[in-house]
């Protein structure tokens, strides 16, 4: 009875070291475009909430974010997470943000 390799075993037997290396760099390049995908989503997300409480334009709202972010020292997608998961009713904002949002995005009467 004979088998078949599989791909990634074929793969690594076939493949010289700099063909594994190459392989390696292109699996984290795949792995990071995935993750800022991901990211850019949520902060898109994050964007139009801003935009619809306080009728500001989108790279205004991007501006926003990104003060926020510096001011509380948070990265701006888990900044974006914190405003969707609580626009969604998931938590509640933590209170840092919500000053720091008060303080740049003062309610109007």
């Amino acid at each position: 009875m004979t088998t078949t390799p599989t791909a990634p075993l074929s793969r690594h037997l076939l493949a010289s070291p700099v063909d594994d290396d190459r392989v390696h760099h292109l699996e984290l390049e795949v792995s990071q475009l995935r993750t800022a995908m991901a990211s850019r989503a949520v902060i898109e997300q994050a964007k139009g909430i801003l935009m619809l409480l306080t009728g500001c334009t989108d790279q205004v709202a991007f501006d926003v974010l990104t003060h926020i972010s510096s001011t509380t020292h948070r990265k701006v997608r888990d900044l974006a997470v914190a405003i969707t998961d609580s626009a969604c009713g998931r938590r509640p904002l933590p209170a840092d943000v919500q000053d720091a949002i008060r303080d740049v995005c003062p309610p109007q009467h």
